[in-house]
């Protein structure tokens, strides 16, 4: 199912109706399909474009203070912040690309507004690399966090994989009150998926943005940024009608 879930998104992806309205352009000789996808690739490259659809996809979780969590028993970190490269040196070394999550939850263990922290340890099945999780314990052990408030989850895939594995991990330690700990686009859909699992919890995003979208005159012309940016806004949306469909 993980291959379906990487895959599948491609199909309605901006790159995949382009390439799709192509090959028809060629099989029946339409010209106008070929203008239709030189159109949508014209759009979707517009940074206005992708300035809107993340706009949209952060603001219902924007910015909160640590201290405005009530106090819990956990605090629970989501993956994806972690990347890894191989030197001339040493293989496999990590690499923090957006860190803010894995901060976010040092801060409220630092504030004292949970007891515990948990972190995921994604492991994707085609990628033969460490865990970040372990690499965000060893970092929060040095950061002064005790061992013994710090857990790991058991390997996933994907966030639903996260939210079962957490809610065996609570259900162990009878832990009621959890903070979840994500990237303000990422918030609804973990949410979503963390209840439909039968874990209550409080929400805390990170990587939050202004909403207000300043229009100038790059605002309109396309970049290979813009495209990606406008593609992983997308492919969030896919990933939201998905679970929205399945937990109806």
């Amino acid at each position: 199912m993980i291959y379906l879930h990487k895959l599948l998104p491609l199909v309605v992806s901006p790159l995949g109706l382009i390439l799709s309205l192509l090959i028809l352009s060629i099989f029946l000789r339409r010209m106008w399909l070929t203008l239709l996808a030189i159109l949508v690739l014209l759009i979707s490259s517009m940074p206005l474009t992708a300035n809107l659809i993340w706009a949209d996809l952060r603001e219902d979780y924007p910015y909160r203070s640590v201290n405005s969590l009530p106090i819990s028993d956990v605090v629970v970190v989501l993956s994806g912040y972690m990347g890894w490269i191989n030197t001339s040196e040493i293989q496999q070394v990590p690499t923090w690309g957006k860190p803010n999550r894995f901060f976010a939850g040092i801060d409220i263990i630092k504030a004292g507004k949970a007891n515990s922290i948990m972190f995921t340890q994604e492991r994707l099945p085609w990628a033969d690399i460490p865990s970040g999780g372990v690499v965000s314990k060893n970092k929060a052990l040095e950061l002064g966090v005790p061992e013994s408030q710090i857990h790991l989850s058991s390997f996933v895939s994907n966030t639903e994989d996260e939210a079962k594995a957490i809610k065996k991990l609570i259900d162990d330690k009878s832990y009621k009150k959890v903070i979840l700990v994500t990237s303000s686009f990422h918030m609804p859909r973990a949410k979503a998926i963390f209840e439909a699992h039968g874990i209550s919890v409080i929400p805390y995003a990170t990587d939050n943005a202004s909403h207000k979208v300043n229009l100038n005159a790059f605002s309109f012309i396309p970049s290979a940024d813009a495209f990606r940016n406008t593609s992983n806004g997308i492919r969030e949306y896919i990933g939201r009608l998905y679970y929205w469909l399945k937990f109806a």
